[in-house]
């Protein structure tokens, strides 16, 4: 009988509380544009749900990938093996480009608009895919931005800058 010992996983670690982090964050600045109720909702009503929901998954990240990893997880990485850099980057990568999609997002926004920022967004966060095609995900890119002028300017109203 093997004796199974208490191994943190880093890469879910990380990955928790970056999302956690991002939903603190979020909760936090929409408590100051006013929540209103369910029947008359203020502006930060669905940004309070979004950042409640990401605190949720940076729980379950951290919990099931980062504190009590399953066996496959485990066994992936054997602690005798050493990993070159080529892996470390296939590792690291989504960890690191969805989180730079989502800054890239948040920092273009006012300067660069709507537009621009959605398109970065995408690029950014479609290049953490295992083999990203990127035929396809400029496609994504460019049509993801005019799904979100319809859906928050046209649709919503919101007076975003476009461009």
């Amino acid at each position: 009988m093997t004796r199974r010992t208490f191994a943190p996983d880093p890469g879910g670690l990380i990955s928790g509380a970056i999302m956690l982090a991002i939903g603190i964050a979020v909760t936090v600045t929409s408590l100051g544009y006013g929540i209103g109720s369910l029947r008359r909702m203020d502006a930060g009503f669905f940004p309070m749900l979004l950042g409640a929901g990401a605190i949720l998954l940076g729980l379950a990240i951290t919990l099931l990938h980062g504190l009590f990893p399953t066996r496959s997880d485990e066994a992936e990485t054997p602690a005798s093996e050493t990993i070159d850099w080529a892996e470390r980057w296939h590792r690291l990568r989504p960890m690191l480009l969805v989180p730079l999609g989502i800054a890239a997002f948040a920092a273009l926004l006012e300067t660069a608009g709507l537009l621009i920022a959605t398109f970065a967004l995408v690029l950014i966060s479609g290049l953490a895919a295992e083999k990203p095609d990127l035929r396809r995900l400029v496609v994504i890119a460019l049509l993801a931005p005019v799904g979100a002028w319809v859906i928050f300017v046209l649709g919503f109203g919101l007076p975003f800058k476009l461009y």
